[in-house]
């Protein structure tokens, strides 16, 4: 079984459910991706030169 991404070729390790009606079948990276959509990234900030 193939990932459900249309550009991705890679075997499909997990189905999960996207909403009511719907599934996708992710292989490791889009599940991942998936997985981590909720958590909160803080960003960098860095001090800019004077000039």
């Amino acid at each position: 079984m193939k990932c459900s991404i249309s550009e991705c070729k890679q075997k499909a390790l997990e189905t999960i459910s996207i909403s009511f009606r719907e599934t996708r079948n992710l292989c490791r990276e889009h599940y991942e991706l998936f997985k981590n959509k909720d958590k909160k990234h803080v960003p960098k900030f860095t001090k800019a030169s004077k000039f």
